[in-house]
């Protein structure tokens, strides 16, 4: 059984309007209990909101975000948090991009330490965030 991290750019692709046809045939295909998404993408997702004018479109957001489709119910119980452990994943990724001279983005190691914590493969449509840091998977550049 594999599990997966969700970017929270996956998430926000699969609640467009029109999704990625191969994201949603690579979602159906996968068992909703190996799916994960992170502490880290409800705080983007919510940013997301607030950064909408106030209106009929960001009411709109809101009541999707915590809303039985919105991702705290959609995910309840399969969402991953920075603990401990991921912290000090974090340390050693960083460091690593420091001291090789490639510094990394601190935002995408968060999200990085904690797939390696949780022992997730990240679902991603960025595959240069995480190349050479994290195993991953960018199901919108596969064919299926």
């Amino acid at each position: 059984m594999t599990r997966y991290l969700l970017d929270t750019n996956i998430i926000s692709n699969v609640t467009k309007p029109v999704p990625s046809e191969s994201l949603v045939l690579w979602m159906g295909a996968q068992a909703d209990e190996d799916l994960f998404i992170s502490t880290f993408s409800i705080a983007e997702l919510w940013r997301g909101v607030l950064e909408k004018p106030p209106g009929r479109n960001r009411g709109e957001l809101e009541r999707w975000f915590f809303g039985p489709e919105g991702p705290q119910t959609l995910f309840a119980g399969r969402i991953l948090g920075f603990d401990e452990e991921a912290a000090l994943i974090w340390g050693r990724l960083t460091a690593d991009g420091t001291v090789s001279g490639q510094p990394r983005s601190a935002l995408d190691m968060v999200v990085a330490s904690i797939a390696e914590a949780n022992h997730c493969v990240i679902v991603t449509n960025n595959e240069k965030h995480f190349r050479s840091v994290a195993q991953m998977v960018n199901p919108m550049q596969q064919s299926h």
